[in-house]
């Protein structure tokens, strides 16, 4: 289903979409010389937030925010109201982008540690034994460049086949200035500049010294907007805060939640709060989570902190501007694909907290966690459009080769498919899928036109079901009335089977938790499980979880194989 953006309003919309093919294709672009032909190809630009949930956006219908450039390209292209990540982590869901695989394929369920990463052997990364977007562009002629975050294994040298490399050399951001990045092996300084501008200047600077003869791939992965403790605790230091500051101050937020703190996270407590304390410099787990829960406490219902969280996604808009100029002021943008999405959401004070499904045991995976922005524009493509269609994060690698013509990549066992149909005017949009699925460990669960379902391992806690129709914001759980309404009971059943049909056909037995799989890297969630559960519990479904590092099968295809 398609239908028209009216601008000047706010429709409550969702993204994440594609396209395909010839049709799209710009007589400028740029011809590309294979083994076995020539043919003229796009360039892409691919832009993805860090923690942003669609809710946050004024196109998904936030009403305190302002996000001119983006509302610019959505007018310009397909905006999807219904796209979902695959999981409610950075990492498993960076990984799901790059090879169109669920977390229970690619191995990654949790964000790595840093730390832990900096003990593996250089130039280790978690999915190196895959088929990857960047690295089939790269095999086909494409320059490609990754700017920002990375968080898929070791920092400081390039992975995937990306040639141009500058890369932030830590997964958790503790502060938005004054940072490090690592730019071609070398450690670049970043003083007295938001990173979100930092790396927008990068990504500027890249696109003017693209070869105009070649086609280029550039994902430049923004560090923002977070909505994690403490980068958006208080107060903030950035162009936009005061604005938003004073809509605070005069009780003039009309979209943020303003609940009480979740009594899940007062029961999570285990000490006292400390003031002061670095995250990066407290030794027990224990002290991280509650650091971490404190934190989200402090956030929520804090007028400053509101106003940090909407001054954050502006400059993350104010990116998507800069971007977009470069391309109109280089003639690029007629032969350019622009995505924007983000890897996973976050509660923003949604449920009474802030930050990541891992915050609980089991994990929730509430809309606001998995349903994640999808614009595409593509050159002389559909303009000013909203799809209805679901699309799932694992849809996207597919999508994005289709609508670069490159049809000989298989992401192998991808449950992932081209939704190009919904970017093209000379066709009728295909009926899209009867369900998105997404993970995050211990629960499973999937998303269909009117519910959504999740459910946790045995012994950990009840699935819960929502009727996003009459209950948008998922405040009234209908599983436990399921034993005394058939009619519930009998779609419980259904969407059960969906689930366990969806899992079964795509896990790979070494990562399927649930199948007592491991996990790739050192997570931190089963500490969490081993704490709050008996051992017996732990043994039966987790003893062998960490996997550790493990080495990368030699890929059929590489990066060398092909002239450029």
């Amino acid at each position: 289903m398609t239908t028209s953006v009216k601008r000047g309003r706010c429709p409550c919309l969702p993204l994440f979409c594609f396209a395909t093919l010839i049709c799209l294709l710009s007589p400028g672009a740029v011809a590309v010389a294979t083994a076995e032909d020539s043919i003229e190809r796009l360039n892409l630009v691919f832009i993805l937030a860090d923690n942003q949930a669609a809710a946050a956006l004024p196109l998904y219908g936030n009403r305190d925010l302002e996000t001119p450039h983006l509302d610019q390209l959505a007018s310009e292209g397909v905006l999807f109201e219904r796209a979902y990540a695959s999981s409610g982590m950075c990492s498993p869901t960076r990984a799901t982008l790059f090879t169109g695989l669920m977390p229970s394929q690619h191995g990654l369920h949790n964000a790595l540690s840093d730390p832990w990463v900096m003990e593996q052997e250089a130039g280790w990364n978690a999915i190196a034994e895959f088929h990857t977007l960047p690295h089939s562009l790269a095999n086909r002629g494409y320059q490609t460049a990754l700017i920002g975050k990375w968080h898929l294994g070791d920092p400081r040298t390039s992975s995937l086949g990306f040639q141009h490399w500058v890369a932030m050399p830590y997964g958790h951001t503790l502060d938005f200035w004054d940072n490090t990045l690592v730019e071609n092996g070398r450690s670049i300084p970043v003083k007295d500049r938001h990173i979100v501008d930092a790396l927008a200047e990068k990504a500027v600077a890249y696109l003017e010294n693209v070869d105009p003869k070649r086609p280029f791939y550039l994902q430049l992965n923004l560090d923002g907007p977070y909505a994690l403790p403490p980068t958006n605790a208080g107060p903030a230091r950035n162009r936009h805060y005061a604005k938003y500051a004073s809509m605070g101050a005069s009780g003039g937020f009309r979209s943020m939640p303003l609940g009480p703190v979740s009594d899940r996270i007062l029961e999570s407590l285990t000490g006292p709060y400390v003031r002061g304390q670095n995250l990066f410099e407290i030794n027990s787990l224990e002290d991280v989570w509650d650091h971490l829960h404190y934190g989200t406490i402090r956030m929520q219902a804090d007028p400053e902190s509101y106003a940090n969280f909407l001054s954050q996604n502006a400059m993350v808009d104010d990116a998507i501007g800069r971007v977009r100029a470069t391309l109109e002021e280089l003639g690029l943008a007629e032969d350019t694909v622009v995505v924007y999405s983000s890897d996973q959401g976050n509660y923003f004070g949604q449920h009474g907290t802030w930050g990541h499904t891992i915050w609980f045991t089991p994990a929730e995976l509430h809309e606001e966690t998995v349903r994640i922005p999808l614009v595409v524009r593509t050159p002389r493509g559909l303009s000013g459009r909203v799809s209805r269609r679901l699309v799932g994060q694992y849809d996207l690698a597919p999508t994005l080769l289709d609508l670069l013509a490159i049809d000989d990549v298989a992401f192998a066992h991808s449950p992932g498919s081209s939704f190009g149909s919904e970017l093209r005017a000379s066709t009728t949009p295909e009926i899209g899928p009867e369900a998105v699925f997404f993970e995050q460990e211990e629960t499973r669960g999937l998303r269909t036109d009117r519910y959504s379902y999740w459910k946790p391992l045995a012994d950990l806690g009840e699935p819960q079901l929502y009727d996003l129709r009459n209950d948008p914001g998922q405040r009234h759980d209908l599983y436990p009335r399921c034993a005394n309404d058939p009619q519930l009971a009998e779609l419980v059943a259904a969407l059960e089977a969906q689930l366990e049909a969806f899992f079964e056909e795509y896990s790979v037995p070494r990562y399927d938790l649930w199948k007592r799989g491991v996990s790739k890297g050192m997570p931190p969630k089963p500490f969490m499980w081993i704490r709050r559960n008996p051992w017996p519990w732990v043994q039966k479904y987790w003893r062998d979880f960490v996997s550790g590092s493990e080495p990368a099968r030699a890929l059929s295809e590489d990066v060398a194989a092909r002239p450029h």
